[in-house]
């Protein structure tokens, strides 16, 4: 077998990445004969992991890798590239060249690997002209080629690849992902550097740990399973044990190979009625934190950390369909200092000194959009912002706070220019803070579970919380006195009345006396009461009021 070529498939979000790679399954289909339709399933329209498909032709293996478009899963596009020899960069023939393509093209060539331009979705759009132009920005010696991935039209020009690759003799492989599949149990999926893998060979690494390799696959439509590795080649080996997430990556002698996870920057306290499913999906996903908490209150719970909100949010769609759950709000953590004590912590408890979460942010703008973004970058507080400018990209570089970013501050620029914007973000940097710390008291008793955090229109924000507890209420015996508290001072109160029965509603007559005196009599009851209830909020109550919208119980 000749050695094989890993080719990587990169573009802007929605250019047409995995359509591709189906076409290349189907395509291939009819020529090999598969009797089973194959497709690669996205996440609710979202790609979130790499999809890997090899082909085997003129005794060769080509491996097509098809990875994220999104920042929340840029890790799986630095993966792609790395492991790579040829990156196919994608381009809708109709939207042209985005930030994310100037992108993915500068990251290829910093990592030394053949690019290949294919123009894509030409069924739709024939203006050559308009097409030459829009390419201006790259090397005239650029290899680009036209297709369309829906009708599987110029397909061929991707078997005839052909690129020299040079090895050594020693043992060496990559570990690409890790998942926990519920046939084969434990699986890694590996590049054979150098040197070959034989079945029930034991592989070790940097800590000494020892994995026994069970079977050899290659990722056809159907499991194909071979007795040895090939050079260059992508695989995945079924293993027999639980490997260590936090140490991935093997090495041999002086040979070191290494990934770094992505910085979490977004948590959630989970409760779940079953943990089974929420094992699962973790161990499929180890950019995922994971710790396992108990609530004095609400019993066992999962503390869980995802890269942004895309993240997040298409994790919890599946947990949805598998299993009853609910979850708290967005958790951000702040250091706080008192008296020269430095804490990191999730909300300020004792009025201490805050500071809050800074992030570095490199937002990828074209030319034609500049005007709309910067005007809106504009309007919030915003830090140092500085601009680089190549061809027909700027780089947007300026430092925002964590908080506006998970209150979904990318989602509005996205709007604003009706598409997908591209950018990078990572914490810099500690800065004294602007935002409310509310805690929330109950007939002068305080609810923990109720803290709040606000950056802006403070009286609103407390109105809808409180208008949230209302709906919760209903029927209490006795008026409950709400109170919204920021560093010692109320900022916001109001009051829910108790359920009073109409004792005139049996009084027949005129007797004015009568009537004042039942309804003195009931005020007095209720004063009597107020002073010897002692409210209580049901667990149930309060999940209503605290969960977030993701939640299915």
């Amino acid at each position: 077998m000749n050695l094989a070529n890993n080719i990587s498939i990169i573009a802007h979000v929605d250019h047409g990445k995995t359509t591709l790679l189906n076409s290349l399954i189907n395509f291939c289909k009819k020529i090999i004969n598969y009797k089973k339709k194959f497709f690669f399933l996205n996440n609710y329209f979202y790609t979130i992991k790499l999809n890997i498909y090899s082909v085997l032709i003129n005794k060769k293996i080509i491996n097509f890798i098809d990875c994220p478009g999104h920042f929340d899963f840029i890790n799986e596009i630095y993966k792609a590239i790395i492991f790579s020899e040829i990156c196919l960069i994608l381009i809708d023939v109709y939207k042209g060249i985005e930030p994310q393509t100037l992108f993915c093209y500068n990251l290829s060539k910093k990592f030394n690997k053949i690019i290949i331009i294919f123009i894509n979705k030409i069924d739709i759009y024939v203006n050559f002209k308009k097409i030459k132009n829009k390419l201006l920005l790259f090397n005239k010696k650029q290899k680009i080629f036209f297709i369309s991935s829906k009708y599987s039209i110029g397909l061929i020009n991707l078997f005839y690849i052909k690129k020299k690759i040079y090895f050594k003799k020693e043992k060496i492989i990559f570990i690409l992902e890790y998942l926990n599949n519920l046939k084969y149990g434990e699986i890694i999926i590996v590049k054979i550097l150098s040197g070959i893998i034989y079945l029930k060979d034991n592989l070790k690494n940097k800590n000494n740990d020892f994995i026994k390799v069970l079977k050899i696959g290659i990722f056809l439509p159907k499991n194909f399973f071979i007795k040895k590795t090939f050079i260059n080649c992508i695989h995945f080996l079924i293993i027999d044990k639980q490997y260590n997430k936090k140490f991935l990556f093997f090495y041999n002698n002086n040979n070191n190979f290494y990934f770094n996870k992505f910085n979490v920057n977004i948590y959630f306290t989970v409760y779940l009625k079953e943990n089974f499913f929420i094992f699962k999906l973790i161990n499929n996903d180890y950019s995922i934190f994971f710790k396992k908490k108990v609530s004095i209150l609400f019993g066992n719970c999962f503390f869980l950390g995802f890269i942004g909100n895309l993240h997040s949010e298409i994790f919890f769609k599946k947990l949805k369909i598998l299993s009853k759950f609910w979850i708290t709000n967005p958790i951000i953590f702040f250091l706080f200092n008192k008296k020269n004590i430095w804490i990191i912590d999730i909300f300020n408890e004792k009025n201490f000194l805050e500071y809050e979460q800074i992030v570095i942010v490199n937002l990828y703008v074209l030319k034609k959009n500049f005007f709309l973004i910067i005007q809106l970058i504009f309007n919030f507080n915003y830090y140092k912002i500085k601009i680089k400018q190549y061809d027909n990209l700027l780089i947007l570089i300026f430092y925002i706070n964590l908080y506006k970013i998970i209150n979904n501050f990318f989602v509005i620029l996205n709007n604003k220019i009706n598409g997908f914007l591209f950018y990078e973000f990572k914490f810099h940097h500690f800065l004294k803070s602007k935002l409310y710390f509310i805690k929330v008291y109950i007939n002068n008793k305080i609810i923990e579970e109720f803290n709040l955090i606000i950056e802006d229109n403070i009286t609103n924000n407390c109105f809808i919380f409180f208008q949230k507890i209302k709906k919760n209420i209903k029927n209490n015996l006795v008026n409950i006195d709400i109170k919204f508290i920021h560093q010692k001072r109320v900022i916001f109160s109001k009051k829910i009345f108790c359920y009073k029965k109409n004792v005139l509603e049996k009084c027949y007559g005129g007797d004015i006396t009568r009537k004042i005196k039942l309804i003195n009599k009931q005020n007095e009851g209720k004063k009597i009461m107020q002073k010897m209830y002692n409210f209580y909020l049901d667990k149930k109550i309060i999940i209503n009021i605290i969960k977030n919208e993701f939640s299915n119980i």
